[in-house]
């Protein structure tokens, strides 16, 4: 991943359309080399996950380079970072998925789980955590899931300020029930991204998270079971 990296590291520094413009090939050789990196992922998600990975294209994961700064005080035309979502459904699922974000100096990461729930969705989570949180901290507890995630990640406005409505505050989950987001993360250093067997390791990663997804995708069903009925 060494041309992605040198690329967003010069993007950081130069984030105007002039200058990407004159670097035109250097951002296609690392999106290039960002999309063997995504192939070679489905590849091994699909052989160890569900074959149904075999639809999708590196295309299908990848999000667009440009930012929407219409709603933005921060008016920088690219991110500075490459993200790619990993589902059979694609990149715009509102279910259980794999992220990858690409961002030099040690900032790149794998997120497993669901972000923003939508109502619905969230309602069902914190039902689920009510009646049944051992099946979740089993999860958290397992040896191998140890090794590289601990526990949900806080993220900036991630978590209620108080108990959700209906729940006690002395909830003895409160701090599961308090989140907005349900995301486990591992970071991924640049030597990692570096070394030759980059996507063996990121799958394993995955492989490990997906005992999350799966608890995470049974409570989406219950969602689309409820949905269906009305």
């Amino acid at each position: 991943m060494k041309l992605t990296l040198d690329f967003l590291n010069q993007l950081h520094q130069n984030n105007d359309r002039d200058w990407f413009k004159e670097h035109k090939k250097q951002y296609e050789a690392a999106k290039a080399e960002f999309a063997v990196l995504i192939t070679a992922l489905l590849e091994h998600f699909t052989n160890k996950l569900d074959p149904a990975f075999s639809t999708l294209t590196a295309k299908d994961c990848i999000f667009r380079l440009n930012r929407d700064i219409r709603f933005s005080k921060d008016k920088t035309p690219y991110k500075t970072y490459f993200g790619a979502v990993l589902h059979p459904d694609g990149r715009k699922t509102e279910k259980p998925l794999f992220y990858l974000h690409i961002a030099p100096n040690n900032n790149s990461f794998l997120a497993i789980g669901v972000f923003q729930p939508n109502k619905e969705y969230i309602k069902k989570i914190r039902e689920e955590i009510d009646y049944n949180a051992d099946e979740l901290k089993a999860i958290f507890n397992r040896k191998e899931f140890k090794k590289y995630f601990d526990g949900f990640s806080e993220m900036e406005n991630g978590v209620l300020k108080t108990a959700p409505r209906g729940y006690p505050k002395d909830h003895e989950n409160i701090e599961l029930l308090r989140l907005k987001h349900f995301i486990v993360e591992k970071t991924i250093t640049d030597k990692e991204l570096l070394s030759d067997d980059i996507a063996e390791k990121l799958a394993e990663i995955a492989i490990t998270g997906q005992p999350l997804n799966d608890w995470l995708n049974v409570v989406w069903q219950e969602v689309e079971e409820v949905g269906s009925k009305h």
